[in-house]
């Protein structure tokens, strides 16, 4: 029979083998390591664009081992550059992963801020933003190199 110090003893050891083991199981959460393993949310696009051009804004949410941490479409915002709203939008989820939207590149010129509001599997809710240009040289370029070659052309 056990006297209290042994019933003390095994109880001490049953309860730090419970707290290892429950610490075991809440670093591994579908297969990821959690501490170690912090998704990171970036754009993968951005560009100078011309007037009525496709464009195209691009994110991506990976864990380090690579797998997508992204749960549900995100929800894509383009703002003009005097900030009024351009596009709202759920994201397209591409096969590779990563969230886009495309949309054909409006006549104004400037700086475009474009933002991905994204829930993520960890649960959090994940928010990136970047910038695009619309470039007026580009687009007057563009316009003279129109206007050489329709002059060649006849």
């Amino acid at each position: 029979m056990m006297d209290s110090k042994d019933r003390v003893a095994v109880g001490g050891l049953v309860f730090f083998i419970l707290i290892i083991v429950s610490f075991a199981v809440l670093m591994v959460v579908g297969g990821r390591k959690v501490p170690n393993d912090i998704p990171v949310m970036q754009f993968v696009s951005g560009t100078e664009y011309n007037v009525g051009e496709a464009g195209q804004v691009i994110i991506e949410a990976r864990f380090e081992n690579g797998s997508s941490a992204l749960l549900y479409p995100c929800v894509f915002s383009i703002v003009y550059p005097n900030k009024l709203t351009f596009l709202v939008q759920n994201g397209t989820t591409g096969s590779n992963g990563n969230q886009y939207v495309m949309f054909t590149v409006p006549n104004v010129t400037g700086v475009y801020e474009y933002q991905a509001n994204c829930t993520l599997v960890t649960g959090n809710q994940g928010v990136i933003s970047k910038s695009f240009h619309v470039s007026e040289f580009q687009n007057a370029t563009n316009v003279l190199l129109h206007r050489v070659n329709a002059e060649i052309t006849k």
